[in-house]
């Protein structure tokens, strides 16, 4: 059981640190860029997979994507800066909406002034990330890249949207079956949703729709950090900072993104131990604790920890 002190600690922390000015510096700022429900969920998703390493470094490949997508849009087409100069939202580059009649099915968010999505549809990631071997960033190259594009354009052809391919995907398998799960290492598309645990079932279902895309964590018993960030920014409400456009999905069924000042200050606390490693195990069980702090939305306390982490 949590302390008080701790867990007082905790909100506050949480309550200083998840605020507008978080996205100035962080990968999430790329979302809030874009007016369409379905470019922001398309493009969040690409600056997840590449939010590891230096910042500064990953923010600069984003932005260069960014501006590509941009200057590839329509040239007749009418620009809507009103739709994204939102309070809360970081000014350092407009975002614009256009008209796309993007395929759609029921589920998908909107796609009618999509931007992002209207690129990948028309192949605008053929041409950014040419199909070569030379490094977009760090260890994953141009066609790699490309790869991770043309998985989600199909999955937009497909579905109209990837959180309504996510949503069939974990809706599809029943629970169960999971006494067996910690002896295999195959890969959540392998195994199947029934073959997984409750908590990582949301994870996995994302996860199974890129079989063997190399920018994507293929293995859901380890950290997956950086599909864990991205599904709070999709699932979670109410915050400046994540968008909650999957209003299907609950935030109690989130886990903590395990990175490096996250581990770091948990174990401080005594929240897990020092060597506890950045696996899924260590994320469910930092999670089923800060949902003593956090009831219903113990993702909430990533700010808190990763803020502290960052300021130290």
């Amino acid at each position: 059981m949590l302390s008080q002190k701790t867990a007082v600690l905790l909100r506050s922390l949480a309550d200083n640190y998840e605020t507008s000015d978080f996205l100035r510096d962080d990968p999430s700022q790329f979302m809030h860029r874009f007016g369409d429900p379905l470019d922001q969920e398309l493009f969040a998703f690409v600056a997840a997979q590449l939010s590891f390493g230096k910042r500064e470094l990953f923010i600069a490949k984003l932005n260069a994507l960014y501006d590509a997508v941009i200057a590839g849009k329509p040239k007749t087409a009418a620009t809507s800066l009103a739709q994204t100069k939102n309070a809360g939202k970081p000014k350092t580059r407009g975002a614009a909406g256009e008209r796309c009649h993007c395929p759609t099915r029921s589920g998908n968010p909107t796609g009618q002034n999509a931007v992002f999505a209207r690129w990948l549809l028309d192949g605008g990631h053929n041409k950014f990330f040419a199909k070569s071997q030379k490094k977009f960033y760090r260890f994953f190259s141009y066609a790699d890249m490309n790869v991770l594009c043309g998985r989600l354009a199909e999955i937009v052809r497909q579905s109209g949207s990837l959180g309504t391919a996510v949503r069939a995907a974990y809706e599809a398998a029943p629970l169960g079956l999971t006494k067996n799960y910690g002896k295999t290492k195959r890969s959540a598309a392998h195994l199947g949703l029934a073959a997984v645990p409750r908590e990582l079932r949301l994870v996995s279902a994302l996860i199974s729709l890129f079989p063997g895309v190399k920018c994507v964590s293929q293995n859901p018993k380890g950290a997956c950090k950086k599909l864990h960030m991205f599904l709070r920014w999709m699932v979670r409400q109410g915050s400046p900072v994540d968008l909650g456009l999957w209003k299907w999905a609950s935030a109690a069924d989130l886990l903590i993104p395990l990175d490096t000042h996250v581990l770091q200050e948990s174990a401080r606390l005594g929240l897990i131990a020092e060597s506890a490693p950045a696996s899924a195990k260590t994320a469910i069980e930092l999670t089923q604790k800060m949902a003593q702090v956090f009831a219903g939305d113990p993702a909430r306390a990533d700010y808190a920890l990763f803020g502290l982490g960052v300021d130290k």
